[in-house]
């Protein structure tokens, strides 16, 4: 299904190939930011809570209704960049500030805080919520934390409810399903975009309607 209208702007994601373009309409991004205080009062964060996103300018398309969605929900919210360089300033954060969640670490971040020789325990041990991107996600719980899972499918965004359990996407908007062990997704509202079973860069297998990461791989 295909949205008509005027254009929010333009989304990256990576696809089974490579990174991909996608257009993203005002209607499809202002339904994402509606539905994102439901998603993160799932993981506990409401007013008053403290959110710290770990994402690129690449990823706004994926990660501007969560962080919109936050401050609606009455959230303060904090932002890094999700790369090696920013090891240091999100360490900074959760030594300084108590989080209730900490959303999209990465495998370069954890490769920063290893340079660092900061342990992981000493970042996110006092974070309630901890969303690990696939990579990320082995490297913690093998530290001995409890994070969830935090997946980009392609443009949608999976988030596990509890530590180890599947990611799901928002199911009014997404439907995920493989190709062999390649995770697909199909929009199920209008978008600028329109996926038919779009291979992403995710190879996973489904558990509960959910997606739980290949271990090791990471997109």
């Amino acid at each position: 299904m295909t949205a008509a209208g005027a254009h929010w702007g333009v989304g990256c994601y990576e696809g089974d190939t490579g990174r991909v373009a996608w257009e993203i309409s005002h209607d499809e991004i202002q339904r994402e930011m509606g539905a994102a205080p439901g998603r993160l009062a799932r993981l506990g964060v409401g007013a008053g809570s403290r959110v710290l996103f770990c994402s690129m300018l690449s990823e706004a398309g994926q990660f501007w209704p969560l962080m919109v969605g936050a401050m609606l929900a009455g959230a303060q919210l904090s932002s890094a960049d999700a790369n090696e360089g920013e090891a240091a300033r999100v360490a900074m954060f959760t030594r300084r500030l108590p989080y209730d969640a900490v959303l999209g670490v990465t495998p370069a971040l954890l490769d920063g805080l290893d340079g660092l020789r900061v342990p992981y325990r000493d970042v996110f041990g006092g974070v309630r919520v901890v969303g690990a991107r696939p990579g990320a996600y082995e490297r913690l719980a093998a530290a001995g934390l409890a994070p969830h899972r935090f997946v980009l499918a392609g443009p949608a965004v999976a988030i596990g409810a509890e530590p180890g359990g599947p990611a799901h996407v928002d199911e009014q908007e997404w439907r995920v399903d493989l190709d062999g062990d390649v995770v697909c997704v199909t929009n199920l509202r209008p978008r600028a975009t329109t996926f038919e079973r779009t291979r992403t860069a995710v190879r996973a297998r489904l558990a509960g309607g959910g997606i739980v990461p290949s271990a090791g791989r990471e997109p």
